[in-house]
């Protein structure tokens, strides 16, 4: 879920109780954070608090835990030009990748 705050900042759980948080100005292919949740059943829920500060994950019992982000929630002038070009950036990769066509799986 994108946070309602930072444009390239999301928040993403797992089925094996993990919760990761994305900027992606700074990383596209590693979270810039991470929780594992000891004990939890997997996780099915994130939400955004309205303000941004805070994400809020739910797993499969019921259970709910909130956590607070931090410096990654806090926004800079210039977040959106650079999100604009990291945008720009994957489209092109993507691009160069379907040029090359789909990759075989050997089975």
């Amino acid at each position: 879920m994108w946070s309602p705050v930072h444009p390239a900042v999301f928040a993403a759980v797992d089925g094996m109780g993990r919760l990761d948080l994305w900027n992606l100005n700074n990383d596209t292919e590693v979270p810039t954070a991470s929780v594992t949740i000891e004990g939890a059943s997997a996780l099915n829920r994130v939400r955004w608090s309205s303000g941004g500060k805070e994400v809020a994950v739910g797993d499969s019992e019921g259970r709910v835990w909130i956590y607070d982000t931090g410096e990654l929630s806090v926004t800079h002038t210039d977040d959106w030009s650079r999100f604009a070009r990291t945008l720009m950036e994957i489209r092109a990769n993507r691009a160069d990748g379907e040029e090359e066509g789909p990759m075989e799986l050997d089975s």
